[in-house]
């Protein structure tokens, strides 16, 4: 008789546990209260790619790696206006332990309170915190971490990277879009003291674009930022780069997107 009666409940708690959401699926919904007391929805996000860092107020390696996911996934992207970033604390902790979670880890984004549901309804227990989840513009889940952040930084990174490239907004119609990256040689060159560099981006792209001399030391930093595709031109005085006088003679320039490297050649004279 006893077997009779813990069946039904042993099923019910299995059940419980293994509800998640897979990778393909849609989000599941939230409404929370943000840490300035205002409400927050997911559907509020409707049409931006969404990262979720899934965090407890007082675990410790979420406070290690908080940082992580404001400098190297949340900076990278904060001026695409395609893309939002959320915190939410499943250890449901008080607004001063959010506060300090916040003054700690240097976390600019918005921080939910109170967000246990969504790990059940995410990760289907209470456990899979410090946890990085991406949502597509059209409100699918498209990663889901299985590890600590700092164990998949560079996948979050790309897969955000991915989502954002496939949203077009009126004001860049895909047909204006370059078909690949290209860095185009400066001009004028050889040059005195300044030139023009340009290059083509064909998605949004975090972007670095820099000075070195013959011996490959650094001689300028002239972008380092995310930006939208499309063709890009920045101009290079060399008297004003360093603060002091630079030598005639050959430079390299070099373009970072992601991880495609272009480089040339150009000439300063006096």
């Amino acid at each position: 008789m006893k077997k009779l009666l813990l069946l039904p409940f042993a099923i019910l708690f299995t059940a419980s546990v293994l509800a998640q959401v897979n990778t393909g699926e849609e989000a599941p919904g939230f409404t929370y209260t943000s840490l300035e007391n205002e409400e927050v929805s997911l559907s509020d996000f409707d049409g931006k790619v969404v990262y979720i860092f899934f965090y407890g107020a007082g675990c410790p390696h979420c406070l290690d790696n908080g940082p992580i996911t404001e400098e190297d996934i949340y900076q990278p992207f904060m001026d695409d206006t395609n893309f939002v970033a959320l915190g939410l604390d499943t250890w449901n902790l008080s607004v001063s332990a959010n506060q300090s979670f916040r003054s700690e880890t240097g976390i600019s984004y918005t921080l939910l309170l109170n967000a246990r549901q969504s790990l059940e309804d995410y990760y289907g227990n209470t456990s899979s915190y410090d946890r990085s989840v991406v949502i597509s513009k059209e409100g699918n889940v498209v990663y889901k971490g299985t590890g600590f952040v700092d164990t998949d930084t560079d996948q979050v990174i790309a897969v955000i990277e991915e989502e954002l490239s496939k949203t077009i907004t009126s004001a860049e119609p895909v047909d204006e879009f370059p078909d690949r990256i290209s860095l185009a040689q400066n001009y004028p060159n050889p040059f005195n003291p300044s030139t023009t560099i340009s290059y083509s981006l064909n998605k949004p792209s975090q972007v670095s674009l820099k000075i070195y001399n013959m011996l490959g030391a650094e001689i300028a930093t002239l972008v380092n930022e995310r930006q939208p595709a499309g063709e890009k031109t920045v101009s290079w005085n060399a008297l004003s780069s360093s603060g002091s006088t630079l030598p005639s003679g050959l430079y390299i320039y070099q373009l970072k997107t992601g991880k495609q490297v272009l480089t040339k050649k150009m000439m300063l004279i006096k």
